[in-house]
């Protein structure tokens, strides 16, 4: 007895795959070389988007933190970087392809760095006020002594 082979299509394109040419998406599509590709194209961009979107997220969270516990302003400068990144991300021009995917979270991610650069400004001009006055106190006692 010959075993048939049984002819697939792809779920994107339609076209007849043979048992050996089937490969199969993250959701356990039936797709061809082609579709599979730009499948994880798709993933791909989808993820940078995701990037972008947590980049905010987490900026506003460090800055938060910033302001009980920031050894050496790490938290601040890291808050900053990412959201410079988020920011400059959403709006750069070629990036489309990613932050499609982002629409609906830009007023979020807007908020969140703008919020954390704001917080992070309040904690460097605090930092920069607790070391003068330092230094002015330091300066007198070491004057009037």
């Amino acid at each position: 007895m010959q075993q048939q082979q049984q002819v697939t299509a792809c779920n994107f394109c339609g076209t007849h795959l043979a048992p050996d040419e089937v490969l199969y998406t993250p959701d356990a599509r039936v797709a061809c070389a082609a579709c599979s590709a730009k499948v994880d194209l798709v993933a791909t961009d989808m993820r940078v988007g995701g990037n972008i979107r947590n980049g905010a997220i987490y900026s506003i969270i460090a800055a938060a933190i910033s302001f009980v516990f920031n050894p050496f302003l790490l938290f601040t400068i890291s808050s900053s970087v990412s959201a410079i990144y988020a920011l400059a991300s959403v709006n750069r021009k070629g990036d489309e392809r990613f932050t499609q995917h982002i629409q609906r979270d830009k007023g979020m991610i807007y908020a969140c760095s703008i919020i954390a650069l704001v917080i992070n400004a309040i904690v460097v001009v605090i930092v920069a006020l607790a070391f003068a006055a330092l230094r002015n106190r330091t300066h007198h006692e070491y004057i009037y002594q």
